[in-house]
């Protein structure tokens, strides 16, 4: 990888326990690369004052300027605070990432992403229509229909995010039903089998990966493997297509294989993904891609 001494500034903004952006640095100060740090606990509140015509933003005696940026919503840090923290963690990302938005000169992942990237539904659309594999697909809300799908064959997730994939049967026996509807439509799936891949896209960079887990969603615990793939799967061409359609420059997708065709089927699309355990697998590869095309101008 390039070295990046004296290549300009990272600038990288979020939650002080974010693993992610702990290893970005810690690869960016391997690399030399100059680090402004705006990592900050929930109990603390830094001195910030930006006039939007006038000048650029202060945090504390530091005036802000980076040739790059990445910056993560906290949501390590709601998970260990009192009430209200998640509404203060949104306004230092929205402050922040308002800043950096409007300063066309900072290199930043997804600056142009559309509306669709933050909608799973919208997102498994697109991804077939440019001709990616996708699960069998059911949004709804009805027991009866949920009620149609054998034992065992299909899975749920929530439409908007922000939890696990269950089983069906979990599913319907952790759901109130009134009058024979949920309050809220779930995605439901044809079941997937191993293996699954994930690929991270990075600028023109690509990394692929084996995750091999005894659970449903290997995010449930931490056990399990990530392998990296020497050989980048085909469907990757098909990947960055989508990723350009939606004015993405960074993500990482996940597949799992159909257990009759043995086909890789796309499920998601991630604009800010956690990488941590799989930088590590690589010995900061990762994050080195991540810092070069981010000071790269």
């Amino acid at each position: 990888m390039v070295n990046l001494a004296d290549g300009g500034c990272l600038l990288v903004a979020g939650g002080e326990l974010d693993p992610n952006l702990t290893r970005l640095i810690e690869i960016a100060q391997r690399q030399q690369v100059s680090v402004c740090d705006l990592r900050y606990g929930q109990e603390v509140s830094p001195r910030f004052s930006w006039h939007l015509t006038q000048e650029q933003p202060r945090v504390g005696s530091q005036n802000l300027s980076a040739t790059g940026a990445f910056i993560r919503y906290d949501v390590f840090g709601n998970l260990k605070t009192k009430a209200g923290a998640s509404k203060r963690a949104l306004g230092w990302y929205q402050t922040l990432y308002g800043w950096l938005l409007s300063q066309s000169q900072i290199r930043l992942f997804n600056r142009h992403q559309l509306p669709a990237v933050g909608n799973k539904p919208a997102m498994l659309m697109l991804a077939q229509k440019l001709g990616l594999v996708i699960p069998d697909t059911w949004i709804t809300n009805e027991a009866e229909e949920l009620g149609k799908y054998p034992a065992g064959s299909a899975i749920a997730k929530p439409v908007a995010g922000g939890d696990f994939c269950y089983s069906l049967e979990q599913l319907h026996s952790s759901v109130e039903f009134r009058n024979g509807c949920a309050a809220m439509p779930a995605i439901v799936q044809n079941r997937l089998v191993a293996p699954e891949v994930r690929i991270y896209v990075v600028g023109d960079h690509a990394f692929a990966f084996e995750i091999r887990s005894q659970h449903l969603d290997y995010r449930v615990k931490h056990d399990a493997q990530v392998i990296p793939l020497a050989t980048i799967p085909a469907e990757v061409e098909l990947l960055r297509k989508l990723m350009a359609t939606l004015g993405m420059d960074f993500g990482a997708a996940d597949f799992k294989t159909d257990p009759d065709t043995e086909q890789l089927v796309f499920l998601e699309l991630n604009s800010s993904p956690m990488f941590v355990r799989f930088d590590q697998v690589l010995d900061g590869a990762l994050c080195e891609a991540m810092i070069q095309t981010l000071l790269t101008v």
